[in-house]
Parts: structure tokens; sequence; C-alpha cells
């Protein structure tokens, strides 16, 4: 891994996040289990991260995907153990959209699409952008590393990124 280049990344990638990773409510995700023992902050920085280093190598609105892409999942309820009358894959995009308005005010079209449309090709509605699909793909690779434990290869990335937030400077090492 070119550490360096890394490094170039969690900057750019907390330029466009930061705020949002500062955001208590945003850091609530840390309490809510997402796949077997990665909680939902954990894989929504994972998934956003990989759509912000697809969509700024593409140059396709990194910021507006990046930022769609963390809040992706930003329910705010333990899918386990809350039940509500609509099953939780179809519930959730809805309620991370009405969260992500009333904490951070209006979404774009574009975003409010990615993480309406992020559950495809469960849901039936395909994302309607480069972006979205981006997203999905993302939230995919990052579910199915969830799900077989290999996500915690990005804790260290991880833990580079909150460095950075927190402090404003990033760990020595990856």
């Amino acid at each position: 891994m070119n550490f360096e280049k890394e490094q170039e990344s969690v900057k750019g990638y907390c330029a466009l996040v930061g705020d949002l990773l500062r955001h208590e409510k945003v850091r609530e995700m840390h309490q809510y289990p997402h796949h077997r023992d990665v909680d939902t902050l954990y894989h929504s920085v994972c998934v956003s991260y990989l759509t912000y280093k697809i969509c700024e190598k593409m140059h396709w609105h990194p910021k507006e995907a990046t930022r769609a892409a963390l809040l992706h999942d930003f329910y705010l309820y333990n899918w386990y153990t809350d039940k509500h009358d609509e099953w939780h894959a179809f519930l959730h995009p809805k309620m991370a959209c009405k969260n992500a308005e009333h904490y951070f005010g209006a979404l774009t079209p574009r975003q409010e699409d990615m993480i309406l449309c992020h559950m495809w090709p469960l849901h039936l509605a395909p994302p309607h952008s480069r972006e979205g699909f981006v997203l999905t793909f993302a939230d995919k690779v990052c579910a199915v590393r969830d799900l077989i434990g290999t996500s915690k290869r990005f804790a260290p990335v991880y833990e580079r990124i909150f460095s950075e937030v927190d402090h404003g400077t990033s760990a020595d090492n990856l």
C-alpha cells in the first residue's frame, strides 16, 4: 500500500465529510450493529471512503457522492431489535434521507436518489446516476466484507480518518 497516496486520500476524504464525522448524531451510528460485529458508522465510513476514491478518480461529483455515501445508512435504530411495520431493507433508506435532511439540511436530488436507491437490486428502482451506482457497488463490497469478516482490514484507514477529523493530523502508520 502506498502510505503517502493513502494519506492524501484520507485528507481529501476528511475535507469533504469531516463536519459530518464530527456530528454527534453521526457518531451515534457507532452504537448500532450493522452486519455481524460491524457497527453502522464503521460500515458507512468504509462505503463512503470507497465511493470517494472511485468518484474522485473518475471526477464524478466526489463531494456530493461521498457525503451521500456516508449518510446512506443514517437510520439511527437497531434493526435487530427495533421492529417496524416495513421491512428494514426498504425502510432504512427512507429513514436515512429523513434523518440526513433533519440534521444537515436539504439533500441534492442526486444525493437523495443515491441514498434511496442504494439497496438496488433488492429494490426494483436502480440509481439514476453514475455516483449512485458507485455507492450501490461500494455498499455491496463492504457488506460482503462485513459478512465474511474481512472488513476489519479497513481499521487502520478508519483510525487514520478519525485521527484527522478529531485532531487535524493523521496517525503515522496505516
